[in-house]
């Protein structure tokens, strides 16, 4: 490791790079597969491939996506109001709003004490026991539930108002959900800050809730045909027309319950590949922090791949019936097993499996859901090049071979529009965001005293910069796993889809949805990200890796790393005068302590764990002592990047590096 700088150094000119602010999205730029391109720039491409630049529609048929005021305005509508996923799944099958319901008289109580004050985490009271798997919610035991409730004050307009006051952020009067509910919090005086991660949701509770939870088994490492699930299952004929007894559901929705009752709060799994692999809610300040996911895996397409991570929210990631396609191969599960699972316990009683003789799952579906875009694609349609479902093949772009796209003609639907509107718009609103302020006491006195001029000094000494780069602090690759040594869950989720990938295609911008038979398509570029169209982006064969996570708003974004383990509580250390720090309740280490519990860890202290060897260990012992946290694959290991005494730092250079950390801010060098 470098040495130390000394102590009484300088305070960074006004014009030091890591202190300025970070460019915006400029309005009335083109977006074009990841390139920004200025208005004479992407007139000269469209003139380059022989169409008129003074035709407005040249553009969308060339894949460029201009960034306007009106569709900025439009993707926040969509991320705030629009619903996520295929509702036939996610609430006629799983029963998402069924589990919310369970608990709606104690949120309606909790509500009502509450009154007109906002929280940032409202607390509900049984009124009963309540199993969830393996875990008892006790009468009068408080639950976290991580909902953000503002309050309207008394001018509603109508009864759907005064009713929607009642709800928290990002959770509709039907039921279902929108981005916003794990992308938006409150701040102290109950403003919603847009594209911060809501850290302390309580996801695991409301998905194990939900009466058939066990419907999204292959997010987690779980054989339904393991003996220790059988008992009263149906049974069904596999694909090989052999007779095959499925789980017994209550048994394999108890088992499944209880694993993800292990998840701490503000985590979530949505990947489809049996690794324990669950992953922090991540911000939405996108703009050049390319590739998207924890992985990376999310490289290509427009928005350099943030469209591409956008549509993975509404199909593959919450699509439940469509890993069915692949899940001989990626799965070692046949498709008819995946289904039947599936659909054995469905909460409406229509979809369920029939009583009596054997059936195929698949042929059943197709009986009681025989339109595909009232079923398992609703608003989803396959890409083009990829097959016909139920057999599509994967791509860079689309891990399931759909993509999320509302017909073209739904005048009520505001993600309606010509192909790939939706993902596009949304994706142009998150570029547009930026970190909030942080208006900390201690974020304005660390910038008056010099410290975080000081911090960047050490965080450049350090080579925190080799690949933190200001002033979007990331280098935007993805690094092995053997280099990061983070615990490698996350960053192996797609690696058995890379045999059946193919050349990613769209179709053109101004295609309408349902697209005509004729209708013209796009060669996604993927030249720089990956080594052929049908490989993985660099840095994640053979054996996975990790994107460079950008530091922008991390004074409200604890916890740390990949995984997020790297926890500390508020009341865990005590900071010295010489920027030194004491731990005074090692029990306050690690996310059993913090969010296993609903409480937000510590910014402050988190990052003081992350730079500090020794206190780093203490939250990787405490996390490894958690049966449950080791189940989930969260230890909060890797990342040897240290700026501590061994090092050669001394504790106030440590401090000033973590005051410079939490004002990366959007203007780092000002208050």
């Amino acid at each position: 490791m470098p040495g130390a700088i000394a102590d009484d150094a300088p305070p960074a000119p006004a014009d030091n790079p890591y202190l300025q602010p970070a460019p915006t999205q400029p309005v009335g730029y083109y977006d074009y597969f990841g390139k920004l391109l200025s208005p004479a720039e992407a007139r000269s491409l469209v003139a380059s491939i022989g169409l008129d630049p003074d035709d407005p529609t040249a553009y969308p048929r060339i894949g460029a996506v201009e960034i306007t005021e009106t569709l900025l305005k439009q993707g926040r509508e969509i991320f705030f109001d629009r619903d996520v996923g295929d509702m036939f799944g996610l609430q006629r099958v799983f029963g998402f709003q069924d589990g919310v319901t369970r608990l709606l008289p104690e949120y309606i109580l909790a509500v009502l004490r509450q009154g007109m004050v906002p929280t940032s985490n409202l607390k509900i009271y049984p009124l009963r026991r309540i199993q969830v798997g393996d875990r008892t919610l006790f009468p009068a035991v408080p639950v976290s539930t991580g909902f953000e409730l503002k309050r309207h004050g008394f001018r509603f307009r109508t009864l759907g108002d005064i009713l929607q006051s009642f709800l928290p952020i990002g959770l509709k009067l039907s039921g279902d959900i929108t981005c916003a509910v794990c992308h938006a919090m409150l701040d102290p005086k109950g403003n919603v800050l847009d594209g911060v991660p809501n850290g302390d949701l309580n996801i695991p509770l409301f998905i194990a809730l939900a009466p058939n939870s066990a419907a999204g088994f292959a997010r987690l490492n779980f054989d339904p045909l393991d003996p220790q699930f059988q008992g009263n299952g149906k049974q069904i004929i596999d694909s090989n027309g052999q007779l095959v007894t499925l789980p017994d559901p209550k048994k394999l929705e108890f088992a499944f319950d209880s694993a993800v009752m292990d998840v701490p709060q503000g985590n979530f799994e949505s990947s489809p590949d049996r690794i324990n692999n669950t992953t922090q809610i991540p911000t939405a300040f996108s703009f050049q922090n390319r590739p998207f996911g924890f992985d990376g895996n999310f490289a290509v397409g427009p928005f350099g791949g943030l469209s591409a991570i956008n549509n993975a929210v509404h199909s593959s990631e919450v699509n439940l019936l469509a890993a069915a396609q692949r899940s001989a191969e990626a799965l070692g599960i046949d498709p008819e097993v995946y289904l039947g699972v599936v659909l054995q316990n469905a909460v409406d009683r229509k979809i369920r499996l029939p009583e009596g003789d054997a059936v195929k799952p698949s042929v059943w579906l197709r009986q009681v859901a025989p339109d595909l875009t009232k079923a398992e694609l609703e608003d989803q349609i396959p890409a083009p090049g990829a097959g016909t479902y139920p057999l599509l093949e994967p791509s860079l772009f689309t891990y399931n071979g759909l993509i999320f796209t509302p017909d073209s003609d739904r005048k009520t639907d505001i993600a309606s529009g010509p192909f790939l509107f939706a993902n596009n718009a949304m994706a142009a609103w998150q570029d547009s965001l930026v970190p909030p302020p942080n208006r900390s006491e201690e974020n304005r006195l660390a910038l008056e005293s010099g410290s975080v001029a000081r911090g960047a000094k050490v965080f450049e000494q350090a080579n925190c910069a080799t690949c933190h780069i200001p002033p979007f602090y990331t280098d935007n690759q993805i690094h092995p796993i053997a280099e990061i040594q983070t615990n490698p869950a996350r960053g192996r989720s797609r690696l058995g889809l890379e045999r059946f990938l193919v050349p990613p295609k769209l179709y053109t911008f101004d295609t309408p949805v349902p697209p005509p038979a004729e209708a013209a398509t796009l060669d996604v570029p993927t030249e720089g990200i990956a080594d052929s169209p049908t490989s993985l982006p660099k840095g994640i064969s053979p054996d996975g890796g990790y994107k460079t996570l950008s530091l922008r708003g991390l004074f409200i974004t604890a916890p740390y790393l990949h995984d997020g383990g790297v926890a500390v509580s508020k009341n865990a250390l005590v900071i010295k005068t010489d920027g030194s720090f004491e731990v005074t309740n090692p029990r306050q280490m690690g996310l059993s302590a913090t969010l296993s519990r609903g409480i937000l860890p510590d910014a402050a202290n988190s990052l003081t764990a992350l730079v500090d060897r020794q206190l780093r260990a203490l939250v990787v012992a405490a996390n490894q002592a958690d049966p449950a946290l080791v189940r989930s694959n969260l230890d909060g290991t890797g990342h040897p990047y240290y700026v501590d005494a061994e090092a050669g730092f001394t504790p106030r250079q440590q401090r000033d590096l973590i005051n410079f950390l939490m004002a990366i801010d959007d203007k780092p060098g000002q208050y």
